[in-house]
């Protein structure tokens, strides 16, 4: 075999390759952008879906409920449905078992990840509390932190308890001046 068939043979398999990768990366990225286009759904049938792997619960009077499902995550935020309508934002978050790990190593990654979804930026947030809590008859240990941001004192609640399908993250966030506590305590009780 001549070296000029030879090299054209090896450019002919290299080639053969690029293409063979150029089309997996493309149905690959295709298929990550049709689960993502999705991702965030404020579609009955989609929070229901959600909601039943965490947990029954009431949606509080004017509230409007999300559901995402972020890969390892599957998370329902209750936030008030207008803008003038003040009050915390309420956010659940159950790891989904797609990864495994003990459950410190999750119940730890929930809330590494909790506060990097509700950071803002230039806002610290300093514990001021903590309070053992009743949820879905667990007693559970509630963080409360609260930090200045702009010109307003923010405050945000957070624990872990064990939802229908693994440990679930309650964070519940909101202004100190619109915080409502019945609201809160009532969403706490109806969670079953």
């Amino acid at each position: 075999m001549s070296e000029a068939k030879k090299i054209l043979i090896g450019f002919a398999v290299v080639g053969s390759l690029c293409i063979c990768v150029a089309a997996a990366t493309f149905f690959i990225f295709k298929e990550f952008g049709n689960r993502t286009k999705n991702l965030v759904s404020s579609d009955p049938t989609s929070i229901a879906k959600i909601q039943e792997k965490i947990s029954e619960f009431d949606i509080p009077p004017g509230y409007a409920p999300t559901a995402m499902n972020m890969l390892i995550y599957d998370v329902v935020t209750l936030s008030p449905d207008t803008a003038s309508q003040r009050g915390p934002i309420i956010m659940l978050m159950q790891h989904n078992g797609i990864l495994s790990g003990n459950s410190a190593q999750v119940e730890q990654q929930m809330r590494l990840s909790a506060e990097q979804q509700s950071s803002q930026p230039g806002t610290s947030f300093q514990v001021v509390d903590s309070f053992d809590q009743e949820i879905r008859g667990q007693t559970v240990t509630v963080t409360v932190s609260e930090g200045e941001y702009e010109n307003y004192t923010m405050r945000k609640w957070v624990t872990i308890f064990k939802g229908n399908q693994g440990p679930t993250l309650l964070m519940i966030t909101g202004s100190v001046e619109s915080w409502d506590d019945e609201l809160v305590k009532d969403f706490i009780e109806s969670m079953r």
